[in-house]
């Protein structure tokens, strides 16, 4: 059995208007994840990271202190949903300026931006944010409103699946080390577990920053969970490398 190692990012820059980037505290934690892997001896004839800005930074930062490692490749298969669309498809009533779909692309900077700037309004960001992104899950995974969306839930979890399988099948029977998010994760965790979608994103709620998941896989595709959301390597370092978003 070989196994693969999912790393979600370390914590990215809530406060920042371009949320896809790690804070300072996120950049600590990308190479406490290095020392993990250190400590673990782990070598990966093969390194994955999705094609967001804050996974290839947790990687980077990791290597900063680990480098048992193969070829890196970039998968866009393990890039986190788009938050961005969904809320925006979820609460139309905001009528933040910029943030709607129309005549944007949702990967524009301009609705980040614009989302950014609204949350930075709100007394508590933070929690504007959680109430925003809470109602806006549920109704996305409910599968009621699929044509709402640039990527379903149903479309975003099989891109993942179909991100891992190729990854596997690259490996060859080897270790490998995926740098992605927490949506990737959840997305593959359903899959080992065979979850419903509700009880799916349970899990993404809990995932850590930083945090990092085991698998097993065989030869035969079989692929099974060995370990989730490690975070010792994080408390060990004190609580304030703890952190979910």
């Amino acid at each position: 059995m070989a196994s693969i190692y999912l790393v979600r990012h370390g914590q990215a820059g809530f406060d920042k208007l371009d949320y896809d980037q790690l804070s300072d505290l996120g950049h600590q934690q990308s190479e406490l994840i290095g020392q993990s892997l250190l400590a673990r001896s782990i070598e990966a004839k093969l390194v994955v990271h999705g094609a967001m800005r804050r996974h290839r930074e947790t990687m980077q930062g990791a290597q900063k202190v680990w480098n048992a490692y193969g070829p890196i490749i970039e998968e866009a298969g393990f890039n986190e949903f788009d938050s961005d669309d969904i809320i925006a498809a979820a609460h139309l009533e905001l009528n933040i300026p910029g943030f709607h779909r129309q005549g944007i692309s949702s990967h524009n900077l301009v609705q980040k931006t614009a989302l950014g700037a609204y949350l930075m309004k709100q007394k508590n960001p933070k929690k504007a944010f959680q109430n925003l992104f809470s109602t806006s899950i549920d109704r996305w995974i409910s599968g009621k409103h699929d044509n709402d969306y640039i990527e379903s839930w149903q479309h975003f979890t099989q891109r993942c699946r179909q991100a891992l399988f190729a990854i596997i099948t690259k490996a060859a029977g080897r270790d490998v080390v995926v740098f992605t998010s927490g949506g990737p994760i959840t997305a593959i965790l359903q899959h080992c577990l065979g979850l419903s979608d509700h009880y799916a994103f349970q899990f993404n709620w809990t995932l850590v920053n930083a945090g990092i998941t085991q698998l097993l896989y065989n030869s035969q595709g079989k692929i099974s969970l060995a370990s989730c959301n490690e975070q010792e390597h994080l408390i060990s370092s004190g609580k304030k490398f703890l952190t979910y978003r």
